[in-house]
């Protein structure tokens, strides 16, 4: 039987444990790899993996309770030998023959370059490097070796550039790695992407590694850029290589160069691709505004000459070579707009514009009455099937621009708004309304109340088609909104006001069409959030034109989207998507009838009782984000409900006064404060001018004691009541009149 002493008194959480399991996993390696003869599975590294992270098994830190007890260096000491077998292990692996020994190693040496200690790290990362480099040279690995041993390297190199001590070192480890990754570069390794990642570690951190080699690591990108047989996955890992290589020379100019290069190859390729599809002259206007008069074009980064060799024809070119390579261009230049830079650059911002512009205003139509040859029927066809794509890199660009200027833009704000207004109109897939919606969104967000004047039409009229309830496609006829509106309005006059409101609502919510497609639940999201940061600026400005339908769309649409998340949709249309979207979509929309009852507006909001009742149906739904954000929306309106007029802060009020607020409503408290009040103690506002009923005249008197004079005869006796309790309950040998009472005017809610 054990000794007492061998049994861990902490249980999971005494530190004994963890050099303890890491010895068991070091054991584990040597059945698994030698024992047993057989390589390591995914599997088995999985579960290695999982124990290391969740134990902790290297950190070698011990616990605030263990320091300065007399076991304190036997523990630190056993964790140490623990971790030094674990290591030697590793390296013995990285260095086997065998390649699935060697990959298994590998992975759990990346594992250990992460959570060891940085002491640990300073001591050994020369040879860990040492090794890797071996497995990345010699030429009889397989790839999954190669590849790990890639990201092992990246993993390394990243966690060094934390310590300045190694700094020198470990750039000049950088720089002979530089080599073999531009070698790479020029074949079709299938580790490419994690090759292109280490080249993207050493210009973020070492750039100086890369500095001599700038040129050729610029024409490895952009050729690889050009390559027929590169897939968007890889093209777009070097094209963010390639936004990050000005960093390698952190100064303005080769940021710019880079950019102009980009942007002349981009409407060089359009020249190529667009011809007799849009109006002449368009691409000259980018280059005016690229390039000064005087000055040469900058060169390109893709060899146009090499793009038109072979016998491909027309179709195949655009499908397989420059519809990747325009968008992984695009991509480029919005990364670069989007990373941090050291200094400060000049941005071509018209030419963005104007590129932007360009891309946005083609729809694949022919402009031109002489059609070119290569213009063919089946070319239109393609090119319109690739435009969507344009069309979402080009929106992603804007939207990188919006992202870097912010207000800066705002100089710009007409050549921003006109083609992405004109663009939306004739919109009609669902992606790319919702990417058009977060464009605004932004646009909205860095240029503030002015843009929504700008915006407010173009935001609510879209948004009220895609939220309609079964419409057929993104063209349903306002007219026929219109009538729907006119109908229910002539029906809630019939019925008085309070009770139209919330019939009218459960009408417009049951009008849906028997048999009509629905609005993807993505796309509906977007228009919510352009509508709720729409009226969140601008709600309040010059929003009378569409406000009132602004806020009975969002009460509509809050209250199917309620209803479909809690099951209980009725005739509302069904709509297959996850639980997961619904409840988003259930949130998005409650969050933005929120943001509608809560922005300031001339009139009461006219949709609060049921965004009331909404909201409190919604906070039952316990244990859903629905319910915490229910909570939150009826603690924001807690001011609409209650309203505070009367200052709460050294105000004397008069005993007369003294009401207690669970007998009365809130209008009876206020009422009976200002009635009883005297000149002295007037309110705010009221002794200039204002006049208290005790000054209205003799004929006024009479009719407002019409108008409610039950319920002021009601106050009056209960008044009376309350001064008698005050008087009996008071101390008479401390009270010489009623002035000397400090009277307490309790503001407590009155009953909703």
């Amino acid at each position: 039987m054990a000794a007492s002493s061998e049994y861990l008194a902490g249980g999971v959480n005494d530190v004994r444990l963890k050099p303890k399991l890491l010895r068991s996993l070091t054991r584990d390696l040597d059945e698994t790899g030698d024992a047993r003869s057989r390589a390591f599975t995914g599997e088995e590294i999985a579960k290695i993996l999982e124990k290391i992270q969740v134990h902790g098994v290297l950190s070698e830190v011990l616990p605030e309770d263990c320091v300065g007890k007399k076991d304190e260096a036997k523990l630190r000491q056993e964790w140490r030998s623990a971790v030094d077998s674990w290591v030697e292990r590793l390296l013995s692996l990285v260095s086997d023959k065998m390649p699935q020994k060697c990959w298994g190693g590998t992975c759990l040496l990346g594992i250990t370059i992460e959570k060891c200690t940085a002491e640990r790290l300073i001591a050994s990362y020369a040879v860990w490097f040492e090794k890797l480099l071996q497995n990345i040279q010699a030429s009889s690995n397989n790839h999954f070796v190669c590849e790990a041993s890639y990201a092992c390297l990246s993993d390394l190199f990243t966690r060094l550039s934390s310590f300045p001590s190694v700094k020198k070192e470990s750039t000049s480890f950088a720089g002979r790695l530089v080599q073999p990754i531009l070698q790479l570069m020029d074949g079709d390794g299938p580790f490419m992407e994690v090759a292109i990642d280490l080249l993207c570690t050493f210009i973020k951190f070492y750039p100086s590694a890369i500095y001599r080699y700038y040129d050729k690591v610029e024409f490895a990108l952009t050729s690889k850029i050009s390559s027929v047989n590169s897939d968007m996955e890889v093209l777009k890992k070097i094209s963010g290589a390639l936004a990050l290589l000005p960093h390698a020379k952190g100064d303005s100019g080769s940021w710019f160069a880079i950019m102009q290069k980009l942007l002349f190859s981009i409407n060089s390729l359009l020249n190529d691709i667009f011809q007799g599809l849009e109006e002449e002259g368009k691409g000259s206007e980018v280059m005016k505004s690229l390039v000064s008069a005087g000055k040469e074009a900058p060169s390109s980064l893709v060899d146009q000459t090499k793009l038109s060799e072979g016998n491909l024809r027309a179709t195949k070119r655009l499908r397989d070579i420059i519809s990747p390579l325009l968008c992984s261009l695009t991509y480029s230049c919005s990364s670069m707009l989007t990373n941090p830079y050291p200094v400060q650059v000049a941005l071509p911002v018209r030419a963005l514009l104007s590129l932007i512009g360009r891309v946005l205003d083609a729809d694949g139509t022919l402009v031109s009455n002489t059609v070119l040859p290569s213009t063919t029927s089946l070319y239109q066809e393609l090119l319109c099937c690739e435009l969507p794509s344009f069309h979402l890199y080009i929106l992603d660009l804007l939207i990188a621009l919006i992202k870097g200027l912010k207000s800066q833009l705002l100089p710009h704000a007409a050549s921003v708004v006109q083609p992405v207004t004109d663009f939306f109109r004739r919109a009609t897939l669902p992606h790319i309304r919702a990417k058009v919606y977060y464009t605004l969104e932004l646009l909205l967000h860095s240029m503030g109340i002015g843009m929504s004047l700008c915006l407010a039409e173009h935001v609510v009229g879209n948004a009220s088609i895609d939220l309609a309830e079964g419409r057929e496609s993104t063209g349903i006829s306002k007219l026929a909104i219109e009538a729907s509106s006119l109908k229910n309005s002539a029906k809630k006059r019939k019925r008085g006001r309070l009770s139209s409101q919330s019939n009218g609502v459960k009408e417009e919510t049951n009008n849906v069409v028997a048999g009509k497609k629905s609005t993807p639940l993505s796309l509906k999201i977007a228009a919510l959030r352009a509508i709720d940061t729409l009226v969140s600026v601008g709600g309040s400005v010059k929003s009378e034109s569409w406000r009132l339908e602004v806020d009975r769309l969002l009460i509509n649409v809050a209250t199917r989207s309620f209803d479909v998340f809690t099951g209980k949709a009725g005739n509302y249309s069904c709509i297959e998507e996850s639980t997961s979207s619904q409840e988003e979509y259930c949130l998005v929309a409650l969050q933005a009838l929120l943001a509608s009852l809560l922005s300031p507006s001339h009139v009461r909001p006219p949709y609060l009782s049921q965004g009331l009742e909404l909201f409190q149906k919604g906070k039952l739904e316990t244990g859903t984000r629905v319910a915490i954000l229910c909570e939150k929306a009826l603690l924001s309106l807690e001011v609409l409900i209650h309203p505070r007029d009367i200052p709460l802060v050294n105000y004397p009020i008069p005993v007369a006064a003294t009401v207690s607020t669970d007998e009365f409503g809130d209008e009876e408290m206020y009422h009976g404060w200002w009635v009883e009040s005297d000149n002295e103690n007037q309110p705010p506002g009221r002794e200039n001018g204002d006049q208290s009923p005790k000054d209205l005249k003799k004929d006024e008197q009479p009719q407002l004691m019409e108008v409610d004079a039950e319920k002021s005869h009601s106050v009056e006796e209960r008044r009376e009541d309350n001064r008698e309790a005050t008087a009996l309950s008071a101390e008479p040998e401390k009270i010489e009149s009623a002035s000397d009472i400090q009277p307490q005017f309790s503001f407590g809610h009155a009953s909703s």
